[in-house]
This record gives structure tokens, C-alpha cells and sequence, in this order.
């Protein structure tokens, strides 16, 4: 009898689950993917996208892909643990044997007036309004995170005839050296940005009033969709699904969780943010201690950190940040146009990444985190079939 592996969600993590999965060429084992998304949405280029200076930002599935790995288009309405069942919209259903949960991450609520590019439909929608707009308009980008950044400095290098501001409640990229946050405004200033640090917006104000823009961009944090939730699995305060260092939620033997919208629920794991350098490694992880189990062996601790922050910064400038494991960042950054090509190769690779783990499943690897070097004292997680 087959065992079916279901993949929720079509993102970075997602994908590379499925890949690891269906490239290991175990015998009856049957890997789907669900997503509503009818290609592969480049998160990571969507400011580019937004800027237009990036003419698409999505890919063919198939081109990512291992051809044995199933697509069914839908969006997961709820999943019934105890039947290993998934409801979709529509009315459809999915079984499962094993579950992986890579929903990702949602754009969060924005006021009335203001748009948000977090998701591709949000993205062109900007990118249609940033196209239209006469000469002296105005663009306020709300935001102090790598999205909201990224996105004033492509605005402004594609769209001279505009004014661009950047308003932050805090610092910008607050992870960021002082250092290398200095030079990071100083070429946001030097590409028309008008920073406005320390600065917080008020969300229930008019938007195009107070801050004096034709065009609103809001960039200030993530959203998770609420399938965990009203599924009644277990999730943080932000509905993120919980998860233990294996991956696999507490108490359910045959759900695992990755990328943004899990978190693992231990202290020494607080250092992963919601990113595709963190998501392509749990996704990986993930399929791989279902693997494990299969064999019926224990799967491992979850083990993956940092090492650099690229930030785009127009199309010719950029900064490098170099990083602890734990994201801490350390006394070297590279910025410029070394630094602009270090980002662009690096989202370049992030598809060769995926394409490769298709073409051979555990291809993909990653450095490793803080928690290396207690992984050993803290054990394995226990899997077990039933």
C-alpha cells in the first residue's frame, strides 16, 4: 500500500519539501502539492516587480519541479487531523499520510487608501499605479524592514519623475550594523529617497494626507493565513504553527510544519525570522525527517543559521551585511555594486537551489546555527509510525 505526502503551499519551502521528497525515488511514496498560485511567485523579486524593473516575477512550476511530484491547484480550507484529510475550496478533498504545512506568509492589513506588495496581486497592483503617475507625484513607502527599503530605492531608481519617501517607526533593517545602516541610508538619500527614521504612521489616519502621497506602499510586517488555527493546531500568538525541533507538531506524528508560517516553540530556535533563508532550510528538513520515518528512524534536530543580509538598493547598488549564525550581525559588510551583484546571484541561486534538489534529493544544503554544537546533548526527536 502507498503512502501520499501532501505539501501545503507552493513557496520556497514548500517546493523544496516536495523536491526532496519526490526526488528520493522511494518506492509507493506519492508526493502532491497544493497551491493556488498557478506559478511559482519570486517573493524575493517582488519590489523589483513592483519598481518595474522586473518584467515577471513568477516561473513555470514545471520548471521547478520534479515530474514526480502532483499539482493540484486549491487553497486548504481546513485540515482534519484525525481523518488525515485536507477540505479545499471548492469542496475537494486531499488525503494524506503525511502532511507538510508551508502556507507561508500573507501581507498583512494595511488602511484604507494604502497597498501592500507582499503578495503578487498587492505587487501589481502598485506597479500599475507607480506606472501612472505624472511627473512630481509623490510615494510614501511605510516600512523599516528589507521590503519596505528595497522597494523605495527601486521605486526611485526606475522612476526619476517621482519623489520617493521611506517613514520608519525605528531604525531601517534594524538587524543591521550601525555601520553598514549609515551607508544603507546614505545610498537611499543619494537615490532621491527622503528618509524619515523614527517616525512612526498612524494607521488610522488618511494616509494620502498626512503623509502627503499620491501613492501609499505599506511595508510594515507579515500576516500568516489563519488553516492552523481553525484547523485546531497549535499557534503562537501570530498563527504561526507550532512546532517541535524535528519539525512535527506536538502530539501529531504525521504533520510537520515549515517556512513563515511555523515556528519552532523552543527559546534556542528565536533567532529564525520569516525568510527564504530560513524557509528553503526547514522545507528541506521537513521532507527529509518524514523520510526518516518512513524508514523508521528518529528524525533530527532542525539546524540552520545566517551568514549574510543582501540588500538591493536600485539596480547598480546594494549592501552586504555578514552575520552570526544566531543573525547577529558582525563588523563586515560589503556595499555598492559588488554588493548589488553578491544580491543578484544569490536570487539566482535560490532557484538553482531548488531546480537541483529536484534533479537529486538532499542536493541542497545550508550553514549551519548557534544550536549546532548542542544538538547532540538535546538528542533526537522521536518519530514513530503508526
Amino acid at each position: 500500500m502507498g503512502t501520499t505526502a501532501v505539501i501545503l503551499g507552493g513557496g520556497y519551502a514548500g517546493v523544496m519539501a516536495a523536491n526532496r521528497l519526490a526526488g528520493s525515488g522511494r518506492p509507493g511514496l506519492d508526493v502532491v502539492l497544493v497551491t493556488p498560485e498557478p506559478r511559482f511567485v519570486e517573493r524575493i523579486r517582488l519590489h523589483e516587480y513592483t519598481a518595474g524593473t522586473c518584467a515577471d516575477a513568477t516561473v513555470d512550476f514545471d520548471s521547478i519541479l520534479h515530474p514526480g511530484v502532483c499539482r493540484i491547484s486549491g487553497r486548504a480550507e481546513r485540515i482534519l487531523s484525525g481523518e488525515r484529510t485536507v477540505h479545499l475550496t471548492g469542496g475537494a478533498e486531499a488525503g494524506y499520510d503525511y502532511l507538510v504545512y508551508a502556507v507561508g506568509s500573507a501581507a498583512g492589513t494595511a488602511p484604507d487608501g494604502a497597498l501592500r506588495i507582499e503578495q503578487l496581486d498587492g505587487a501589481a497592483a502598485a506597479r500599475r499605479e507607480l506606472a501612472a503617475l505624472p511627473a512630481g507625484a509623490r510615494v510614501a513607502v511605510v516600512g523599516g524592514g528589507l521590503t519596505a527599503v528595497e522597494t523605495a530605492a527601486e521605486a526611485a531608481g526606475s522612476y526619476a519623475h517621482i519623489r520617493v519617501s521611506l517613514h520608519s517607526a525605528g531604525p531601517i533593517v534594524p538587524r543591521l550594523g550601525a555601520r553598514t545602516r549609515r551607508s544603507v541610508e546614505k545610498s537611499l538619500r543619494r537615490a532621491g529617497v527622503e528618509v524619515h527614521s523614527g517616525t512612526p504612521v498612524r494607521a488610522d489616519e488618511d494616509m494620502h494626507a498626512s503623509l502627503g502621497a499620491d501613492v501609499v506602499l505599506w511595508c510594515a510586517g507579515f500576516g500568516v493565513p489563519g488553516l492552523a488555527a481553525a484547523s485546531g493546531l497549535p499557534v503562537d500568538d501570530d498563527g504561526r504553527l507550532r512546532v517541535d525541533p524535528g519539525l512535527r507538531v506536538r502530539g501529531q506524528d504525521r504533520i510537520y510544519g515549515a517556512g513563515d508560517a511555523a515556528v519552532i516553540d523552543e527559546p534556542l530556535y528565536d533567532y529564525l525570522r520569516m525568510c527564504c533563508a530560513a524557509a528553503l532550510p526547514m522545507g528541506a528538513d521537513a521532507a527529509g525527517n518524514i523520510l526518516r520515518a518512513l524508514d523508521g528512524e528518529a528524525g533530527v534536530r532542525h539546524d540552520s543559521g545566517f551568514r549574510g543580509l543582501c540588500i538591493s538598493l536600485g539596480r547598480s547598488d546594494g549592501a552586504v551585511q555578514f552575520l552570526s549564525a544566531d543573525d547577529s550581525p558582525t563588523r563586515f559588510h560589503l556595499h555598492g555594486r559588488t554588493a548589488a551583484v553578491q544580491k543578484e546571484i544569490i536570487c539566482r541561486m535560490t532557484l538553482r537551489w531548488i531546480r537541483g534538489e529536484a534533479k537529486r534529493s538532499g542536493a541542497y544544503t545550508w550553514p549551519t546555527g548557534p544550536q549546532a554544537g548542542r544538538a547532540t546533548t538535546a538528542g533526537p526527536v522521536p518519530m514513530t509510525r503508526s
